[in-house]
């Protein structure tokens, strides 16, 4: 009762929100489209997607609201809205919503076969309609999403193949929409019942483990146990239909991104499938998974039958399940002999969620090692440091013009899995050059040298990265990387490998690593931390000064470690603080930087990271992409509005960039801020809208010089 109440107080709250935007729109915008425009926000904000644009059009059998299409234009998303403007909370029967669903798999379907044609040029559907077209060789990915403001019972909608093409279809209504805004959770918990998705149960064996608390030497106690684990073994067929419905959100809490079919487990897990199916069973050690809670019938002592999961989740086992799923998908492989034998835990306290999904993950596998490193792959740090490495373009290295981007791998396997998805893989590889891939070890050892602990990178990428870890914990609260950041921690990474490539040409006799730990920290320690970052990140590359400062530096570290080990393990005794304190006394002639290669003062990121004595985050100045976002706020909506007509009228900006422009000039109108994708697109438009000489407002032709490296990548 309580929940209903808040879920009509919710629906009150939306319907006004709706009518308060819809009277201060200067054209009068359809409700319905500041309904779809509210529900694109929400979504974009879940991270369900990157962003939207408002595409309306209705005619006979079809309908579509608005759509969001990828960055290399191989996969599209499409919405249509089920908006009625009502009083009162009001429900959806499930053969509307498949219907309405229809409307907009159709829109597409005409859409590839010229239905633009048939669409005045003026109707925002022409837009959406003609891209598809323009597209429709490149679109290997479709999505439906309907967007309703009632409520609609739960219902199973399967992928559809049609005319060749596979559509994945979601429903976000008023309860969904509600529920994930007030969980405060950064996911949508997936609950599914059985029989509905596969059309099976599953029989299991129930086993309760109460709760145990033990004392510590010191006195103080300890809780574990107070779990139940549900043992039991699912139809390939199963696993796979959950899998299609959900993919990777199923792996959510698992520690790794699937990885590639290139190790000796993962081969062999295919191979089994493909050629001896019926032993998978038994050669498999199948998955490891958690739920919130589990619901069973049939109960005979700890005998019982699953018919429903909330909040599943697998933790282990994610290659295996994506191994059986690509091989029917990808082999067309029956799957009618395998077998996957299951775990799944219920925690009674989900606060001791969080703590024990790490710790199965880390005790139960053994298919292919799970390393310290990747149980920290959902921290927001790293989380951020990722987002930044997919949206940051790096300037072109001296001489060339191709700008590139450095791929930042969160979770193991993560960069094949990525590339593995790409259908242009030669585009990929000039997007992110596999010399531009780093990890969170890599990372952690180019923060490690820079701040003058070459006795902790030398202890190892795992040691090294949990000192990291921890340092980061004691120096900071909730920092978030920006740009500034971002952009000196790869001119780091370029210092750090040039640093390595000059040790290796030396021909050193051993100890590479240490030398190059050292000879890096060294430097950072002389310079105060000076050394023009800013310089390198530009030239995505290092002066011929400087490189002369590491050979020679070098040199003497490898000569330093050496002689002051006195015999002992030399890799040993680069581990101790007292090697580096050792280092640090001596001048070593020719390692002075010259005045060119160092800055004035530390650079950004000592300052971004710089904590009060409070423990409070310094602001760090705005990056790119929020002063592009705000400078595109700044250009009119009826300069938007005009480039629009003059793009369509003129056949100079493609189709999906005029739709853009038009939503770019209702932004300006409300208080919504473009997303970022949207403001790169919007300041290219504004670049093409003045080399035709459309407009020579002296903003845009600020703008345009300002964003001249986003124009050219």
């Amino acid at each position: 009762m309580e929940r209903t109440k808040e879920l009509e107080k919710f629906y009150q709250n939306l319907s006004q929100e709706i009518i308060n935007k819809a009277a201060i729109e200067e054209e009068g915008q359809y409700r319905e489209s500041i309904f779809t425009q509210i529900y694109i926000d929400y979504l974009c904000e879940w991270d369900e997607l990157e962003d939207g644009n408002l595409s309306y059009y209705e005619g006979r059998g079809v309908k579509i609201n608005g759509f969001s299409l990828s960055e290399d234009e191989t996969s599209i998303v499409l919405f249509v809205s089920l908006y009625k403007n009502s009083p009162d909370m009001f429900s959806v029967p499930p053969s509307e919503a498949v219907a309405m669903l229809n409307r907009v798999k159709q829109f597409y379907l005409k859409a590839r076969k010229g239905l633009y044609t048939d669409i005045e040029e003026a109707l925002e559907g022409y837009d959406i309609a003609k891209t598809i077209y323009d597209f429709k060789d490149k679109i290997t990915s479709v999505k439906l999403l309907l967007f309703t403001n009632g409520t609609i019972r739960a219902t199973v909608l399967p992928v559809v193949v049609s005319e060749g093409i596979s559509f994945v279809s979601a429903v976000w209504d008023l309860e969904r929409v509600y529920r994930i805004s007030t969980s405060g959770n950064a996911r949508e918990k997936i609950d599914f019942n059985l029989k509905e998705i596969s059309g099976k149960d599953l029989d299991c064996i129930k086993v309760e483990i109460p709760d145990v608390y033990r004392a510590d030497k010191s006195g103080e106690k300890n809780h574990s146990g107070g779990y139940t684990s549900y043992l039991t073994v699912f139809p390939g067929d199963v696993l796979y239909k959950i899998y299609e419905k959900y993919s990777s959100r199923l792996l959510e809490k698992n520690v790794r991104a699937f990885l590639q079919v290139r190790g000796s487990v993962n081969k062999g897990i295919r191979d089994t499938i493909l050629q001896i199916p019926e032993m998978f069973l038994a050669y498999n050690n199948g998955i490891s998974a958690t739920a919130e809670s589990v619901s069973v019938s049939n109960i005979h002592g700890n005998i019982c039958t699953i018919t429903a999961l909330k909040d599943f989740q697998i933790v282990n086992g994610g290659q295996t399940t994506a191994s059986i799923f690509n091989a029917c998908l990808k082999d067309k492989t029956p799957l009618s002999k395998i077998f996957v034998q299951a775990k799944i835990t219920v925690v009674n306290d989900q606060n001791e969620m969080e703590k024990v999904v790490p710790q199965i993950s880390k005790c139960a596998n053994t298919q292919n090692k799970v390393q310290l490193a990747d149980f920290s792959a959902n921290d927001g740090y790293h989380q951020a440091i990722e987002k930044l490495s997919r949206t940051v373009w790096a300037p072109a290295k001296t001489g060339g013009e191709q700008q590139t981007k450095w791929f930042y791998e969160r979770a193991r396997g993560q960069y094949n899995d990525t590339r593995a998805r790409e259908k242009n893989k030669k585009y990929f590889d000039s997007i992110y050059p596999k010399a531009q891939y780093f990890d969170k070890l890599e990372l952690a050892r180019y923060e490690n040298v820079w701040d003058m602990l070459p006795y902790i990178a030398s202890k190892g990428g795992q040691t090294s990265f949990r000192e990291f870890t921890v340092r980061m914990q004691k120096k900071m609260t909730r920092f978030i990387p920006g740009q500034a950041y971002y952009q000196e921690l790869i001119a780091k990474a370029i210092l750090y490998r040039e640093t390595k490539s000059i040790i290796r040409k030396m021909k050193l006799k051993g100890y590479w690593a240490n030398v190059a730990d050292y000879t890096f920290a060294y430097l950072s320690y002389k310079s105060s931390q000076r050394i023009n970052l800013a310089k390198i990140w530009k030239n995505q590359g290092i002066s011929d000064s400087l490189k002369r400062n590491i050979e020679m530096t070098a040199d003497a570290v490898h000569r330093y470690i050496i002689e002051s080990a006195n015999g002992q393990n030399v890799t040993q005794w680069c581990k101790k603080e007292a090697c580096w304190t050792g280092l640090k006394q001596l001048e070593i002639n020719g390692s002075k930087i010259s005045e060119n290669d160092l800055t004035s003062t530390a650079g950004a990121i000592t300052k971004s990271i710089s904590v009060s004595r409070e423990g409070k985050k310094v602001a760090e100045a705005p990056s790119e992409e929020e002063m592009l976002i705000a400078d595109i706020k700044r250009v009119d909506s009826s300069t938007w509005a005009a480039i629009a007509s003059w793009g369509k009228e003129s056949g100079e900006l493609p189709a999906f960039q005029c739709s853009i422009a038009v939503n770019l000039g209702r932004y300006k109108r409300g208080d919504n801020k473009p997303s970022w994708r949207q403001a790169r697109q919007g300041i290219k438009i504004l670049n093409t809208a003045h080399k035709y000489g459309f407009s020579s407002d002296p903003l845009i032709k600020e703008l345009i010089k300002k964003y001249e490296d986003i124009i050219k990548g």
